[in-house]
């Protein structure tokens, strides 16, 4: 080819996004939004150690900023999202062991059941190193 003559190109169709016609598309957008909460979360987490890094009473000025009605909405908007993030990815579960031999509600009762025991022993060690 010569320096000036044109590049050949193939035609492509015009694709429209179609994303949210899909009833699993939607579900699978709407679990990666959840993790946007629970990474917010995080930080929220992060940026309380990095008070209490700084002394007691930055800590405590923290812990009050969280009693604020619109801080305790974020928990509960966070907390939903959780739930939801858990419930869809215990439904995902048993496609990640196709060929595990095992019921795909057994696999899902095994995650909830999983995290219910995490859920109590990280509530366990709460009330007792609360005391």
């Amino acid at each position: 080819m010569g320096r000036h003559q044109p590049v050949a190109r193939t035609y492509r169709p015009p694709r429209r996004v179609d994303w949210g016609k899909s009833v699993h598309r939607r579900r699978y957008m709407m679990r990666e939004l959840t993790s946007v909460f629970l990474i917010a979360y995080a930080l929220v987490l992060l940026f309380g150690l990095w008070r209490l890094s700084q002394g007691e009473a930055a800590f405590e000025a923290w812990r009050s900023a969280l009693g604020h009605p619109l801080a305790i909405f974020g928990h509960a908007l966070v907390f939903v999202a959780a739930l939801y993030h858990t419930r869809s990815w215990f439904e995902v579960m048993p496609r990640t062991l196709p060929d595990s031999g095992l019921k795909p509600e057994r696999i899902t009762r095994a995650g909830w059941t999983a995290a219910a025991v995490a859920s109590l022993l990280v509530l366990t060690f709460v009330v007792v190193g609360g005391m």
